[in-house]
């Protein structure tokens, strides 16, 4: 008699991803979407640009007095959003 595994749609997302080796890039690609979320629509609208690239992120604002009072936050910037993934993708960010 065969048992079956049941798990649900997110689990067996995972295990693709980790079998396929593109968990980091995918999380790479979920910490650019949770930005809006996460910062809001006041710091959404003078965002210009936002990449990862080898798990540092790169903030380009529009907005210097802003670049100056997140420049201040970046750690916590960080911690915020690999809090929310749920794992440390980040290890830096860079607001220009």
């Amino acid at each position: 008699m065969r048992r079956s595994r049941e798990q649900s749609i997110g689990e067996v997302i995972k295990d693709l991803l980790k079998n396929y080796d593109i968990t980091s890039k995918f999380n790479e690609a979920h910490i650019v979407t949770l930005w809006d979320k996460l910062m809001g629509p006041s710091v959404t609208k003078y965002t210009v640009n936002i990449e990862v690239e080898k798990r540092v992120l790169f903030v380009q604002l529009n907005n210097a007095a802003l670049k100056q009072e997140l420049s201040y936050g970046r750690e916590k910037i960080k911690n915020m959003l690999n809090k929310e993934v749920g794992e440390e993708v980040l290890l830096d960010v860079r607001i220009y």
